[in-house]
C-alpha cells in the first residue's frame, strides 16, 4: 500500500527518526519514501551477503562495504538520495565515506538491492545510472534469482551468464547463480580469488 502526503508532517518525521525508523528512508528528487523495515526474510538473503563480501574485500584488499549509506546526488535542484542494502568502494575510494556522514556523493562501485514484492528496486535503476554506479546486483528475495546490471557508456546492460550459468560481478571478483536444491531456492555466490562456493 502506498500513502502519500502532500506535506509531509514534521511530527511524524521527526518520530521516525527518533525510533530509528527512518534509516532506510528515501527522498527521491523532494519526495519522502517512507521505506518499512525489513521483513526476516530479507535479512535472511542481504546479512550472508554482506558478511560474506566484507570479509572477503578485506581478506583480499579489495575495498569497504557499507550498510545503510545513501547515495546522494549533490547537484541535484531538490534533495535526492537512495538508500541500498549495501554499497561496495574499491581500495582507493574509501575518501568516500566521512565521518559525521550518512552518505556518499558519487556513484559507488557497487550497489546491491534485494527485490522484495511491492518494493521500488527497479524504480532506483535510472538514478544509479546517472549517479556512475559501476555494477548493480539484482537479488530477488523469494525466487533468488540474480542479475549483474553493468555499466555500458551512460547506461547499465545486464551481464550474460557464462555457459555454466554464472553471472559475473567484477567489482565483487565474485560470480552468482541461482538454483534449486530439494526445491528450496538458492543464491549461489563464487568468490573468484578464493575459488570456494556459498549458499545463501
Amino acid at each position: 500500500m502506498k500513502l502519500v502526503y502532500l506535506e509531509a508532517p514534521e511530527g511524524l518525521l521527526a518520530e521516525r527518526r527518533r525510533r530509528g525508523l527512518d534509516r532506510r528512508d528515501e527522498v527521491w528528487e523532494g519526495v519522502y519514501h517512507m521505506v518499512p523495515p525489513p521483513a526476516e526474510e530479507h535479512q535472511e538473503v542481504v546479512d550472508p551477503l554482506f558478511v560474506l563480501f566484507s570479509n572477503y574485500a578485506r581478506a583480499h584488499h579489495l575495498g569497504v562495504l557499507r550498510t545503510q549509506k545513501g547515495v546522494r546526488e549533490v547537484s541535484a535542484p531538490q534533495e535526492n538520495y537512495r538508500v541500498p542494502e549495501w554499497i561496495f568502494l574499491r581500495a582507493g575510494r574509501e575518501h568516500l565515506l566521512r565521518r559525521g556522514s550518512s552518505y556518499v556523493d558519487e556513484g559507488p562501485d557497487v550497489v546491491l538491492e534485494v527485490a522484495s514484492p511491492d518494493d521500488e528496486t527497479y524504480d532506483k535503476i535510472p538514478f544509479y545510472e546517472r549517479m556512475g554506479v559501476a555494477e548493480m546486483v539484482i537479488v530477488e528475495r523469494d525466487s533468488r534469482s540474480v542479475q549483474v546490471l553493468r555499466r555500458v557508456g551512460a547506461g547499465f546492460r545486464p551481464v550474460s551468464p557464462n555457459p555454466d550459468g554464472w553471472i559475473h560481478c567484477a567489482g565483487l571478483r565474485a560470480f552468482f547463480r541461482r538454483e534449486e536444491r530439494a526445491g528450496v531456492p538458492l543464491l549461489l555466490v563464487l568468490l573468484e580469488l578464493d575459488q570456494t562456493e556459498h549458499a545463501v
